[in-house]
C-alpha cells in the first residue's frame, strides 16, 4: 500500500497546527507500514489506531483552543467537523478494523 504524502499546500501558516497535521500524516504512514508485516500486523495496528485516536483528540483540543483564542470566524463549523470525526468516524473505523481483523483492505480504507 502506498504512503500518504504531505503537501505544503496543506499548511495553514500556524506552525504548531501545521506540525500536528504533519504528525497525523506520519502516524497514518506508520500504520500503513506496520500493516505490511503480517507477523506484527494485528497488534501493531490495534495499538497504532489507539495512538492515532489519542493524538487526534489532543490535536483537536489544542486546535479548538487556538481557534477560540483568535475568535476564528468558522469555529463552530470546524468544531462540528472535529466532533463528527471523534464521535462517528473514528469509532466506525476502529470497529471496522477490529471486525476485519486489521486486514490490508480495512487499513487501506
Amino acid at each position: 500500500m502506498n504512503e500518504i504524502k504531505w503537501n505544503d499546500r496543506f499548511n495553514i501558516g500556524i506552525e504548531t497546527i501545521d506540525k500536528a497535521h504533519r504528525r497525523l500524516f506520519s502516524i497514518v504512514n506508520k500504520l500503513i507500514m506496520l500493516n505490511e508485516d503480517s507477523t506484527k500486523q494485528r497488534h501493531a495496528c490495534h495499538e497504532g489506531i489507539k495512538y492515532f485516536q489519542s493524538y487526534t483528540l489532543k490535536h483537536f483540543s489544542e486546535e479548538e483552543e487556538y481557534m477560540r483564542s483568535i475568535n476564528y470566524d468558522n469555529y463552530v463549523t470546524h468544531k462540528a467537523l472535529h466532533d463528527n470525526m471523534r464521535d462517528h468516524i473514528l469509532p466506525t473505523l476502529e470497529r471496522e478494523l477490529e471486525q476485519q481483523k486489521y486486514s490490508v483492505e480495512s487499513v487501506q480504507h
